[in-house]
Order: C-alpha cells, then structure tokens, then sequence
C-alpha cells in the first residue's frame, strides 16, 4: 500500500525526463470519433484539470458530448485553515472548477455530487450509478476516464474502482490517469504499469489551455493566507509533472493500444528490459513450479513426435529446449532481441531448432505446422493482436495439428489480459476444438486441435482425465 504525503520531497521531474522508460511509452491512438461521450471522474476538484486536460480538449473537437462528474469538493485540501471552514472551501473550490472547465470545454456538463471528501468509499456506489447515468444508452459509445486505482489516495482509488465497475457494468472502455504516482513513484520502480502507460500529445494549444485551467485553481497553487494551516497543496515541485506536452494515461484493457510499427518497437523495448543482461522473466528455469508446468505441458502433446513446431513467444529458448526433443524441426520466436540471443546460445546444439526475431502476429513466419505453442505470452497481446493471433495459428494449422497453450491464470499487472481471458477466447474460436484440459490454481493448460481435423496418429486413446474444453466454465 503506497503512503505518502504533499509536503514529501517527491520525485524531481529532471528524474522522470531522463528516464527511458517514459521517454519509450507508446503514443496513445484513441481514436475518439467511435465514442458519443466521454464521461469523466474526479475525486477532487482540479483532478480533471491536472491529469486529463488534454483528453477533454480532444473529446470536444472529436464532437464528444463531455460529462464531468466530481466525486467531493475538496473540503478537506486545508483542514488545519483558521481563516476558512469546509464550507467556504468547498464554495471556492467549486468556483475554480467552473471556471477551470470553461476555459477547456465550455460545453462540459459538471455534475458535482458533494460527497465528503477522504471518505469516497463509504459512497462508491453513489458514484458508480452516477458515472452509469452519464453513458450512452448504447454499449461501447463512451469512454469513461477516471483516476487510477494505484495512486495512493484513498478518495482515488474508490473513484477509480467506481468508475471501473462502471465500465464493467455498462461494456464501455475505461482509462485510467495518475496524479500523486509522479510524486511518490520513481521511474526505477518496476511497480508501475509500464507496459499499460499511453502519451497523448497535447500540443502548444493544448498545453497552453491546459495550464490556463491549472491557474483557476489558486486555492491549491497558492496559499491562502500567510497564516499556519493554509498554505499551498501543490508546490510547483508537483504542478510541473502536468506541464508536460503530453499527458500519460493507463490503459489496462488495451484500448488505446499502439498500432503497427509503433507498436513492435514499443513492445521490443519493454521486453528488451524484460529479459535484460539475460534475465528469466518468470521463476528460475530450475524452480519446482517451473519444472513440473513444463513436465505437465509436454505431457499434454498427445503424440510422442512432430514434424514441424512453432514457439510463439520462447522467452530464452528453456521450454523450447524440451520440445525440440519432441519436433523434428522446431522454430521458436519471441520480440525480444536480448531473449533472442539468449534462446539462440540455450539451442545452439540442438538439431532442427532455429531462432528468430519477429513480432507476431504482424511478422508470421511462413510454412505449416503440426504443433504451434502458445505458453504464457497471450496476454501480452490486446484482444485484437491475439485474435489475429489465433486465426493466424489456426490457417497455419496442419489438417492433423495441435495448438498447445499454458498461462498463469492471475493477474498480470499492466497488461491487457490474464491467463483465463485468453483461454476464454480459445475455447470460443469457431475453428478450434478441445482435446485436452487441465487446469489448478496458479495456470491453465489446453490442448486444441482444428475442428475438421484428421484423427491423431501415433497416439494414445484419449481418457476421461483430459475432458473437452467446450465444457469448462
């Protein structure tokens, strides 16, 4: 649990600009004309104005009807003030909000619902049937964006859990925004949502608008008076990190995704860091979890040989190792160049095995194949990239082929989906059938082979151990 307070030190912005990582994160494509509204949530006043100004600008030019819906007033910013009481606060802070909003959208709907600032969860419901008032009737025809649920502040994570059962609730697609995540975070903490983070660019207009919005609110830029108690919440040590040109965004279900080329190099950088100086992205290879998954996915291949198998995702080539012993030719490919060489030298030996750099599913490799494995990589895929995935998978598919896939089944932070979703998805696919199924509490492993298939040769009868996954809830 992050703790932290406004008068910490915090993270020197010079940090987060220097960092390669932030420097490296995807530009945001939202593609907004999809969308009737936007709906947006704050917990506080001038949440909206710091962290998603940019966003409301472009919802207004896409022609997006914009609902704001602001959880308290901020009663609480200065609760040692002896020269203003709650209630004087929360009218100033209203009159900020009011004008802050007209000078970014003027056409917004505000919808303030005074709930009591530092105790947003003994309401969240109230705030999440307010947020599902506020959508279009029709499904996925608005983005709603809220404060994300990592930030540390008690009022932003019930804002943001809101908003996301909201979403939930409603099928419309959700962003999420940090705002204290620049103070207390650090771009050395592998904690943060990397892979899930999005820039939208704001532009000199924008930019300008932006911080036009941030001077509406005096009440927490500046102090109120020179007395103990009342001076300013946010230093320009914390007003600097949203002066950017460009805002970040956390866009856990894949949304707002990068697209082609963009996409490929974004994702080799963040596995590159993955698998730096030669690291195993998961438990050691010799770890008892990792040696018994392995036994029991080789297991699951109902024939003792292949001719042709393709690794989707080897990682450094450990798992690839085992199947080739299985395969008489055998490719593995993965995005990351540093888990490419490693996967190279761990195979090297090995006959009929060969490495490649590619970036699946837009770089699929040629040929057929009799066994295509799909272990834990799937849900480093947005649901659109996996489904061209598997239907990849399955035209590359020989008539008498096997499509194996192993994932751990809880969530992966940062990523669009988990192990069950995209096992979910695979049991759903029209051209695929269930043919073998296990499944315990850390993962998930299926067997799948083309609905039209030829029998299996050179097996064993199959036995009730491995029931059809057509079933399986």
């Amino acid at each position: 649990m992050v703790t932290f307070s406004h008068l910490d030190r915090g993270t020197p912005e010079q940090l987060w600009l220097a960092s390669p990582r932030l420097r490296c994160v995807p530009t945001m494509h939202p593609q907004l004309d999809r969308y009737e509204r936007l709906v947006l949530v704050s917990a506080h006043p001038d949440d909206e104005t710091l962290a998603a100004a940019g966003l409301l600008q472009a919802a207004t030019q896409h022609g997006l009807a914009v609902r704001l819906v602001v959880a308290t007033l901020g009663e609480a910013s200065h609760p040692h003030s002896v020269t203003h009481t709650q209630e004087q606060l929360a009218a100033i802070r209203r009159e900020e909000l009011d004008h802050a909003i007209s000078a970014l959208v003027p056409s917004a709907v505000i919808d303030c619902l005074s709930l009591p600032d530092g105790q947003v969860s003994s309401r969240q419901q109230d705030l999440e049937q307010a947020v599902l008032g506020h959508c279009s009737k029709e499904q996925g025809k608005t983005l709603i964006v809220a404060p994300w649920r990592g930030d540390g502040h008690t009022d932003h994570a019930a804002a943001g859990a809101a908003a996301a059962a909201a979403a939930g609730r409603s099928g419309n697609p959700l962003l999420e925004y940090p705002v204290w995540m620049w103070h207390w975070g650090s771009p050395e903490d592998s904690g943060l949502p990397w892979a899930a983070l999005r820039k939208l660019n704001l532009g000199r207009t924008g930019l300008a608008r932006k911080n036009t919005a941030i001077s509406c609110h005096f009440s927490q830029i500046s102090a109120l008076s020179d007395q103990p108690g009342d001076e300013a919440l946010l230093a320009e040590s914390v007003l600097v990190h949203f002066r950017r040109p460009y805002e970040v965004y956390i866009d856990s279900a894949g949304v707002m995704a990068p697209v082609g080329t963009e996409l490929a190099q974004w994702a080799s950088r963040e596995f590159d860091a993955i698998h730096q100086d030669f690291a195993e992205p998961w438990q050691a290879p010799e770890a008892w979890y990792e040696k018994r998954k392995r036994q029991l996915t080789l297991a699951m291949l109902p024939r003792e040989k292949f001719a042709a198998g393709l690794e989707i995702g080897c990682s450094t080539g450990v798992l690839t190792q085992e199947l080739a012993e299985r395969c008489t030719s055998l490719l593995g490919v993965d995005l990351s160049a540093q888990a490419v060489r490693t996967a190279m030298q761990r195979t090297a030996e090995l006959p009929g095995v060969s490495i490649a750099q590619l970036s699946v599913p837009q770089q699929w490799p040629p040929g057929t194949f009799d066994l295509i494995v799909l272990s834990e990589v799937g849900y480093y895929f947005t649901r659109s990239s996996l489904q061209e995935a598997v239907d990849r998978s399955v035209g590359a598919l020989r008539h008498d082929g096997v499509l194996l896939a192993c994932h751990w089944r809880h969530p992966i932070e940062g990523w669009p989906l988990d192990g069950d979703a995209v096992h979910g998805y695979l049991r759903q696919h029209p051209a695929l059938k269930g043919i073998g199924f296990y499944k315990e509490r850390d993962f998930v492993l299926e067997a799948f082979a083309l609905t039209n298939s030829l029998p299996l040769t050179n097996s064993s009868p199959q036995t009730g151990a491995l029931a059809p996954t057509r079933d399986e809830p």
